[in-house]
């Protein structure tokens, strides 16, 4: 689904509605469907070695990258079942030849076989491309020549990789897992810049932390760093790439879109983590290697285990909310990737980078947002080896998947039971969510669903060895080390969740709140000296706030709505929560008599116009307005005179925004600036989001001052 976001075109929150899946069929006289033939993608399930083959699906071959991009179809439901219908016994028979072959013959066979149709792609693929099956090039790092040797170590002294995946024993996991469900210790919370950075670890955790920076990377990480950068970084960045290193779960809010910095380190540590990781795998090997060597020789060698693997080999997943934010973030990892060799970038650039900007009229942050390709439905496999980086590796063959919440839901619950996947997932090690706001502002139920399947122990094994699977994996422990990495403008309780309670790192957790005071809030920015009156309603729960917002709003504001503004129109009533309007909405047409209507983030572009045409004028008195509507859309809702939010903004450029509606009507000679005034209902729950606006030295005294209402201009 493509977010025209400065067109009009709406995202739906249902899944079903983002996606647009169109098979390629041909239609005979009488109505019946002929497959599309696919070309050598028939042959793509026939497994070219000696290796027994996964029950994978596919959906979707790597391509070659100097092929026609002309993408405007996906066949999603015709990929796997048609390419399987006519070679079932020929795969059969041909791998039960390629088991009697040795490796050598059989890889002799696939050259010849892969050369032999090397010109027979025939259908335009669309955009979202995923492949599930291990192609015959995608050959594992331990056949590379010098591949052990490919990196000098840093010298560091402490080695966070291997303390905090290799050093912990069945017995430490034991009990993490009954600490981290029960006891948590704050072990330091200090102030770095702007913001203050609390710090959180298990109580079975006793280790000092060690402080780790640019030198602890890889050297061909920061080989790269030291080229484009000033190896001297800012001190929030140098507590962030402390954190991450050290194998933390982190939530920060980089506070403004400029705010690029931290891509670049967690970029930087995702290269650093899959280099590790092979090159421990890589070591071990050599290690086995040798010891079999002994003891074909009839010497003596020590018997030990090197569990340093997992079920699947992806190690890395980012989630992104649109195609052009994948593009940045691949450029930036390829960058400290140094990769000599780099395929299929070119159809990579093709599918994800454009130059189109909204217009100039929308605010900044709006156009950083929705400019470039804001396709929100994708998945990327990335694959790493000593001198090449792959894209669009198939899923089992990757080091690093990214991919839209939406376009990974996809996989993991596709209608069709028989194509669902889940098992790439099951060996993430490092979980990143970048941009959590613009995710949100989507639909985080699809957040929500890749949670439930992340570390999931796999359905098949996938030729893994399980001599080489770290025994934490083995025993469902793996969300105990998994990092989770959280990145978002701003902070609501759905994004703090993802590490205050969904992670159980025993690394620990880090939280940057950012300080906002009188000085720097949103209040203080607006340049109207307008009436704006918070009003408390007593909420004692959070999980019962909803419902106690929406019956002070009924039995409080609702009845007064009129008599106690000075204008009888020109109401904008403002919430945040779709299901809210929803609720709302019926409740106004069927108990009251108020002239209202309402447009969302579903309204057709004729009610948009209307309504809001009507709104001007007079005819609709009150217009109910969503929160996600504004995002999307970023509309300067002309005639308000009153401005009533059913919540505060999660967002504090929203209320700057909506407060300037009525100084755009002051302007126009509509409104008196003495007679409008803006009312905002809140809880004590909402102390974060009121933080932004108000500042931290008066959101305390709003959430449990002795008054319930509270009066800025």
């Amino acid at each position: 689904m493509q977010e025209q976001a400065a067109s009009g075109e709406m995202p739906s929150r249902n899944a079903g509605s983002h996606l647009v899946i169109m098979k390629r069929i041909h239609r005979n006289g009488d109505g019946a469907t002929k497959r599309q033939k696919h070309g050598r993608r028939e042959l793509r399930d026939v497994k070219r070695t000696s290796r027994r083959p996964a029950k994978s699906e596919e959906f979707g071959g790597d391509g070659d990258e100097n092929k026609p991009e002309n993408e405007h179809e996906i066949d999603v439901h015709g990929s796997v079942n048609g390419e399987q219908e006519g070679v079932d016994d020929r795969g059969m028979a041909y791998n039960a030849l390629l088991t009697l072959l040795g490796p050598g013959q059989s890889e002799k066979r696939a050259q010849k076989s892969e050369n032999s149709h090397s010109g027979a792609d025939e259908i335009n693929e669309e955009d979202l491309e995923i492949n599930f099956s291990k192609s015959d090039d995608e050959s594992d790092d331990e056949h590379e020549p010098d591949a052990a040797s490919d990196d000098e170590e840093s010298g560091e002294k402490f080695n966070a990789f291997d303390f905090h995946f290799n050093t912990p024993s069945e017995d430490y996991m034991e009990k993490a897992s009954q600490s981290v469900a029960n006891k948590w210790k704050n072990t330091s919370k200090e102030t770095i810049a702007e913001y203050v950075v609390s710090t959180s670890t298990p109580s079975c955790v006793d280790h000092e932390p060690v402080k780790l920076g640019i030198s602890s990377l890889k050297k061909r990480v920061r080989d790269v760093f030291s080229e484009t950068h000033d190896t001297k970084i800012s001190s929030i960045d140098a507590s962030l790439l402390d954190s991450m290193l050290n194998y933390k779960s982190i939530l920060f809010p980089y506070k403004h879109y400029t705010n690029t910095s931290y891509r670049e380190l967690y970029s930087m540590h995702a290269m650093n983590h899959v280099f590790k990781t092979r090159d421990n795998v890589l070591k071990n090997t050599e290690k086995i290697k040798h010891a079999q060597d002994l003891a074909s020789e009839g010497k003596f060698h020590e018997d030990k285990e090197y569990r340093d693997q997992g079920f699947t080999r992806p190690k890395v997943l980012i989630l992104l909310p649109t195609r052009n934010a994948a593009y940045e973030v691949v450029e930036t990892i390829l960058k400290y990737s140094g990769s000599e060799q780099q395929e299929n970038k070119k159809k990579f650039k093709a599918q994800f980078y454009s130059n189109e900007v909204p217009p100039e009229t929308k605010p900044d942050d709006f156009r950083d947002a929705f400019k470039g390709n804001n396709n929100d439905f994708f998945c990327l496999g990335m694959k790493f080896t000593r001198k090449s980086a792959k894209l669009y590796s198939s899923f089992y063959s990757s080091d690093i998947i990214i991919a839209s919440p939406l376009g990974l839901s996809m996989i993991l619950e596709n209608p069709d039971k028989k194509k669902r996947q889940y098992d790439f997932l099951s060996s993430i090690e490092v979980f990143i969510v970048d941009r959590a706001n613009q995710i949100e502002a989507q639909n985080w139920a699809h957040v929500n669903l890749v949670l439930k399947y992340l570390n999931k122990v796999p359905k098949e094994f996938h030729d893994a060895d399980f001599s080489r699977i770290r025994m934490w994996y083995i025993n469902d422990q793996a969300p105990l080390v998994r990092q989770t990495l959280v990145f978002s403008e701003y902070t609501t309780p759905p994004i703090t969740s993802l590490v205050s309670s969904k992670s159980v790192n025993i690394g620990g957790r880090v939280r940057y709140k950012p300080t906002f005071t009188s000085k720097n809030c949103t209040i203080n920015s607006i340049g109207l000296r307008l009436k704006q009156i918070f009003q408390r309603f007593s909420s004692p729960s959070p999980m019962e706030d909803s419902e106690n917002r929406f019956k002070f709003f009924i039995n409080s504001m609702l009845p007064s709505l009129t008599s106690s503004t000075s204008y009888s129109d020109g109401i904008l009533v403002y919430i945040p929560s779709y299901f809210d309007y929803v609720r709302i909405k019926n409740y106004m047409r069927n108990s009251t008599k108020f002239t209202f209507e309402g447009i969302d983030e579903y309204s057709t572009q004729s009610k948009l116009t209307r309504y809001r045409q009507q709104f001007v004028s007079g005819k609709v008195k009150i217009l109910l307005y969503t929160e996600r509507l504004h995002y999307f859309r970023r509309f300067e809702i002309n005639g308000v005179k009153t401005l009533l939010m059913y919540g505060v903004p999660s967002n504090p450029i929203f209320y700057k925004e909506l407060v300037r509606c009525i100084g755009k009507s002051v302007f126009k000679e509509v409104a008196d600036i003495d007679l409008s005034f803006v009312k905002v209902m809140y809880s004590q729950w909402d102390a974060i989001a009121l933080e932004r606006i108000v500042g931290g030295d008066r959101a305390p005294v709003l959430c449990s001052g002795t008054n319930e209402m509270y009066e800025f201009r």
